[in-house]
């Protein structure tokens, strides 16, 4: 396949700040060289290649996530089976929501979203008068997944989880045999003003993730979390020190491949596993 677009990027909307990560392929391989984070009112002075595409994250707040176990039935499609399902259980009408689902577990479940078309497509608005309009969206947790396989070095053992902390948003997917099997968002109304909030913040992460472990019949039936591994713009060792010390589980930085980044952008690179995720196919 000849690739029409060299210029891939991914950006994500939080508070009045854009995180914007910039793929090129023009020199025959993929090779990461923007990495920004500024004001959003300050996103229109950027220089943008018009004929590249663009995919939005979304963050877990503005989807509805639902598990759907598929049928061993073959005549079935898995997907309609999983977005019927879904409908099913919204309180709104269809026409209200963007509906897509993803496989998870083997193919034995499936991963069934409905994000509100109202709050999208004033993201999408957005971007298409300050940049280009999006040709899709994805969601932060599974984008952040699709970072890590493609952008870093595996790391841990057969079941990790991976957590993206980017102001007062944590969201968690947890990895088993590299496969997504388990995904969401912290919840939490600590503000991270100051030292006592952040502590509260932080120990709502941990609080999350020792229910998931304990709750979820797939983790908790699974082999050992071997290990965290966290991005974000608030992702650093002594946040990794914090976590580890919390859940009594390796936690670190994720180990990026150095040569899928022009050298400027390398040393924040692990702070951006979701807008690289959205650069991936």
């Amino acid at each position: 396949m000849v690739e029409l677009h060299s210029r891939k990027y991914g950006a994500e909307l939080y508070g009045n700040r854009i995180r914007l990560v910039g793929m090129t392929s023009s020199t025959g391989r993929n090779i990461v060289d923007m990495l920004i984070d500024l004001p959003a009112d300050h996103i229109g002075q950027q220089k943008i290649d018009h004929s590249g595409r663009m995919y939005l994250a979304v963050p877990e707040r503005d989807a509805i996530i639902k598990h759907v176990r598929i049928s061993a039935d073959r005549s079935l499609d898995p997907d309609k089976l999983a977005q019927f399902e879904l409908i099913a259980s919204l309180l709104d009408e269809q026409d209200r929501y963007y509906l897509e689902s993803y496989e998870i577990n083997s193919g034995r479940e499936r991963l069934a979203i409905a994000y509100n078309r109202r709050e999208i497509d004033k993201k999408l608005e957005f971007l298409q008068n300050c940049l280009i309009r999006p040709s899709g969206f994805r969601l932060r947790s599974w984008a952040m997944a699709a970072g890590y396989k493609n952008y870093c070095r595996k790391n841990g053992g057969r079941l990790i989880c991976l957590l993206d902390i980017t102001d007062n948003r944590a969201s968690y997917c947890f990895i088993e045999d590299d496969r997504p099997i388990h995904l969401g968002a912290v919840i939490s109304n600590a503000a991270i003003s100051d030292t006592a909030s952040s502590k509260n913040f932080l120990l709502d992460i941990i609080a999350t993730i020792q229910y998931q472990l304990l709750t979820y019949e797939r983790l908790s039936q699974s082999v050992p979390l071997s290990v965290i591994i966290i991005s974000g713009n608030r992702s650093d060792q002594s946040l990794a020190d914090g976590i580890e010390k919390g859940l009594g589980i390796k936690t670190v930085l994720p180990e990026m491949k150095t040569e899928l980044f022009s050298g400027d952008v390398l040393p924040e690179a692990h702070k951006y596993l979701v807008g690289l995720g959205l650069t991936v196919d």
